[in-house]
């Protein structure tokens, strides 16, 4: 099995370079809107990255001759690994693929029976929230957000699928509130990354620093005060040299003082912090101290889009006592269900800055507002092609055009 990914701007010039490489025999196993941040206009770009695969062990085997053993049997560990890998992701989006279609049936169903019938009973609204908050991987306190959605419906018109998306684009779209960019700041930018262990502080300062340094042609510092990971210093000395940013270590809260007076008049001055367990009370105590030590700092908080609902609640709580400018949500890609990590912060009334999704230093980088976090929270349903069919719904004999606010 031969999986590839391939990237254009829309969906049916991804379509044709598979078949022009793999043939018309390849199978499309996915499908994603995804965008990147140019170098040189830092302009957003937009693209559809598509996911397929063809089955090449039939020619392989047909080819092999009686004196020789199988191609597999001669790769190397290296390669064997690739290939397990390569079948463990072709396993989880089949996995993806039939949930999807086992929602897609339920949906349909449901809708048939409503054209049929023309009213909602409360079980057929639970079933139809139930279905939604499966798709969109959220526990119960999202689910019942869709419900009361679904039944905020007037009773006299019928709550369809494509009604239900509306709504739930218009919730996201107006609960999310936008947070400072450092590109925006016009004054000195004074940020602290802070978050729990491994949420990708180091690198998110960086990809902020290189958008300062690089676009808005500002200066600035980094300062490390994380003298507990492992090579936490070396990460960001390398960063720091790649963009010609000095980097200063603070181990002392004098230090930080000191550092901070030499470095006033710089444009922006980043510290990278400790990530430590949010739960723990000398965490508290370390940030209570480099906030006090210097007024005017603020904190960019990181939260994991990866982390459990109740891991976001706790960092929230903890992190939300300190002075903050705004929340990043990091890892962005390494999730299929953005909207559970989404509610919480409509939830936590929370200022995002920021949104990553990925490793690479200054791409995967964005500063989105509420109705593009919506499409992002929203694109699992997107397989489900009849669900973005938008913009009108049947009430009573007549058509009437649904208004995308709540």
């Amino acid at each position: 099995m031969q999986l590839r990914r391939f990237s254009a701007k829309n969906a049916s010039e991804a379509l044709l370079k598979v078949k022009e490489s793999l043939g018309p025999d390849a199978i499309i196993l996915g499908t994603k809107n995804r965008s990147r941040i140019d170098e040189k206009t830092g302009r957003t770009i937009n693209y559809v990255e598509v996911v397929a695969a063809i089955d090449r062990g039939a020619k392989e085997s047909s080819s092999v001759g009686k004196g020789r053993a199988p191609r597999i049997f001669q790769s190397r560990p290296k390669a064997q690994d690739a290939e397990a890998r390569l079948l463990k992701e072709i396993d989880e989006l089949k996995t993806e693929i039939k949930q999807m279609h086992k929602a897609l049936r339920e949906l349909n169903e449901r809708e048939s029976a409503l054209n049929a019938t023309g009213s909602d009973s409360p079980d057929d609204i639970l079933r139809l929230s139930d279905s939604i908050a499966s798709c969109l991987g959220l526990d119960k306190r999202g689910q019942n957000i869709v419900h009361k959605l679904l039944s905020s419906c007037p009773e006299d018109e019928l709550c369809s699928l494509n009604r239900v998306v509306l709504r739930l684009r218009s919730f996201i779209s107006s609960n999310i509130k936008p947070g400072p960019v450092a590109e925006d700041v016009k004054e000195r930018c004074w940020w602290a990354f802070v978050g729990p262990t491994g949420v990708g502080k180091t690198t998110t300062l960086a990809k902020i620093a290189a958008r300062l340094k690089f676009l808005c042609k500002r200066q600035g510092v980094f300062i490390c005060v994380d003298g507990y990971r492992m090579g936490a210093r070396e990460q960001l000395e390398k960063y720091a040299n790649l963009m010609s940013i000095p980097l200063e270590i603070a181990r002392t809260n004098k230090d930080l003082v000191r550092l901070f007076g030499e470095y006033k008049d710089m444009d922006f001055i980043f510290v990278d912090t400790t990530g430590r367990n949010p739960f723990s009370s000398s965490h508290k105590t370390e940030l209570e101290r480099l906030f006090d030590s210097v007024p005017g700092l603020m904190a960019q908080v990181m939260l994991s889009a990866t982390s459990k609902r109740e891991d976001l609640m706790g960092a929230i709580s903890f992190y939300r006592q300190f002075p903050f400018a705004g929340w990043t949500l990091t890892k962005t890609d390494e999730t299929r269900s953005l909207a559970s990590s989404v509610f919480p912060l409509i939830e936590a009334d929370l200022p995002v800055s920021y949104v990553t999704n990925g490793q690479r230093v200054p791409e995967d980088i964005m500063h989105v507002h509420g109705s593009e976090i919506a499409e992002l929270s929203l694109e699992p349903l997107k397989g489900l092609e009849r669900l973005l069919e938008v913009p009108v719904v049947q009430v009573r004999d007549h058509k009437k055009a649904v208004s995308e606010t709540i």
